[in-house]
């Protein structure tokens, strides 16, 4: 991560306010970059490292094969106790979880792979456990869309507007959250 600040590219707009402002380049570079990087880095790891959602997005890492693969002390399925369905897991479960770790897939280095198609086809196979995973690849881990509801909110229900009819508020809630669809 800490090498975005190495491969650094200046856009004619910054090259423009870098001039503008008669910082030196060389300087905005190795010092005023650098340390808005480290900033924002230590911002991000410390969003991260605090997610709610962290331990159930290190679960769901167990349905990549190449993770699986890559060492045998990933192969518990307990280690991946976020996951509801692997708390207590059934007898079919825990079979066919067996099966699926010691599957011999040959996987290039840098090959991107697409998990959705390779649990489709394991569906016959595996059908306990590829039903789980074809839930779980596609769950977002992410609080983006709460956080986006929650901006919409707080303009909606701003300082100016705090005697809105419930009624009022569900009308602006709906063209706010419609507006784009509708052009």
């Amino acid at each position: 991560m800490k090498s975005g600040y190495t491969n650094l590219s200046i856009t004619e707009e910054l090259s423009k306010l870098i001039q503008d402002y008669n910082f030196s380049l060389e300087a905005f570079k190795k010092n005023i970059f650098v340390e808005v990087f480290n900033i924002a880095l230590k911002k991000f790891e410390k969003h991260i490292n605090n997610h709610s959602s962290l331990e159930l997005f290190k679960s769901i890492r167990c349905f990549d094969p190449k993770y699986i693969q890559a060492e045998t002390t990933r192969q518990n399925i307990y280690l991946y106790s976020k996951i509801l369905e692997f708390k207590n897991p059934s007898n079919d479960l825990l079979n066919e979880w067996s099966v699926y770790c010691n599957l011999q897939n040959d996987f290039l280095e840098d090959q991107e792979m697409n998990l959705d198609s390779y649990w489709k086809d394991l569906s016959r196979s595996l059908p306990v456990l590829s039903k789980i995973a074809l839930i779980y690849i596609w769950l977002p881990v992410s609080g983006v869309d709460v956080e986006r509801s929650f901006s919409a909110y707080k303009s909606i229900l701003s300082d100016r507007r705090h005697s809105l009819s419930e009624e009022s508020i569900a009308m602006l809630n709906f063209l706010y959250f419609n507006a784009n669809t509708c052009s």
